[in-house]
């Protein structure tokens, strides 16, 4: 009698063991399939990462009269791993010091001398090697638009080194031109937010404008 009994029972528990694999499996082979690249989805697009920079260097007057320190910030998206743009506010301001080759000594005697410039830059930039790396290099061309005043001497009666009689000049008006830029930027800490560099500057425009240097420390971090 038990024999009778085992074989209906071993029979009803193989059928309730498969009728309960089979929506499992079925289950399994309804789910989608995770994309093969999944990393790639969470890639940086366009835009998506951008540095806020700030720079301290020097520069020239555009009469290449003397240096003057000169301020920027400049806002720098990310269009791909080796191309990148920069936005960029300049101001320029100085003076004329006795250290100034083209005077002497004397020229710190004559007052109200000075030169103010404000302006707009934008540059598209290269990134040979690319912008994730720890050391970035980066080849820059773009242009400017800004506007100028320099208040200098026009003539003066120097006697062994002391002003009797001096005339002052104001030259101002418009500056447009292009620029070419050297960059090299080192990447700070674990997640590499903060960079710090070096920047060297040429710019060339209308009006005279030649070959203005500029050489500038910068620091930058990711926004």
């Amino acid at each position: 009698m038990f024999r009778k009994l085992y074989v209906p029972l071993t029979l009803t528990l193989t059928l309730l063991l498969v009728a309960g694999h089979l929506p499992k499996a079925a289950a399994q082979e309804a789910a989608p399939r995770a994309p093969a690249r999944a990393a790639n989805a969470s890639a940086p697009r366009p835009f998506q990462v951008a540095y806020l920079r700030a720079s301290l260097g020097v520069t020239s007057t555009l009469g290449w009269e003397y240096r003057c320190p000169r301020l920027a910030v400049e806002y720098a998206p990310m269009l791909t791993r080796h191309l990148g743009l920069a936005g960029r506010l300049v101001g320029v301001a100085g003076h004329p010091t006795a250290s100034t080759p083209l005077y002497g000594s004397w020229i710190e005697q004559v007052p109200n001398q000075n030169y103010r410039a404000g302006f707009v830059e934008a540059e598209g930039l290269l990134y040979p090697f690319g912008n994730t790396q720890r050391v970035r290099f980066a080849l820059g061309l773009g242009g400017y638009a800004g506007y100028y005043k320099l208040n200098a001497i026009s003539s003066a009666n120097v006697v062994a080194q002391q002003v009797v009689a001096y005339e002052l000049a104001t030259e101002q008006g418009g500056a447009v031109g292009y620029l070419g830029s050297l960059n090299v930027e080192v990447a700070l800490g674990k997640q590499r937010r903060w960079l710090v560099g070096l920047k060297a500057t040429r710019q060339k425009g209308l009006g005279g404008i030649t070959n203005l240097p500029g050489q500038s420390l910068t620091i930058a971090r990711q926004l």
